[in-house]
């Protein structure tokens, strides 16, 4: 996913984003910084 040539990511409740956030978002995922869901969701 990381490398889908992507310039504007439309998140759905949040702003859009770009190609330089999408790939900093991969890449913490990845890293384990950020687990998958909405941050929001309580539990």
């Amino acid at each position: 996913m990381r490398d889908l040539k992507v310039s504007v990511v439309h998140g759905g409740h949040f702003p859009s984003f770009g190609k330089v956030r999408y790939r900093q978002l991969i890449d913490e995922y990845v890293a384990g910084r950020h687990k998958p869901g909405c941050h929001l969701q309580g539990g």
